[in-house]
């Protein structure tokens, strides 16, 4: 089973607007190797994901090109431990619609 993208594939792919509320945070110094495993999971640098909400739970949004199953592969990676659950969810955009 390959999970994995092929770079040439997932570089041409279009970003587009993600939600990610995590609802325990760790803490203590497991935050921060967890919040750097889930920006590098998502192919984002830390400046790059806007926090919406501190508590209870954390919410970020970002631009990123990298699919759910791919987040979640690359965070399984990490060496990183979390308890309480992560949820994905694309946020949906506005298209323009033609002129006739």
């Amino acid at each position: 089973m390959s999970e994995e993208t092929d770079p040439k594939l997932r570089d041409s792919r279009k970003k587009r607007p993600v939600r990610i509320v995590v609802e325990k945070w760790p803490d203590g110094t497991m935050a921060f190797k967890f919040g750097s495993a889930l920006m590098s999971a998502l192919g984002q640098r830390r400046d790059e994901a806007t926090l919406v909400q501190l508590g209870p739970e954390r919410i970020f949004r970002v631009e990123t090109d990298v699919s759910e199953s791919e987040f979640r592969l690359a965070l399984n990676k990490k060496d990183v431990s979390y308890h309480g659950r992560i949820h994905y969810s694309e946020l949906l955009t506005e298209e323009p619609v033609p002129a006739p």
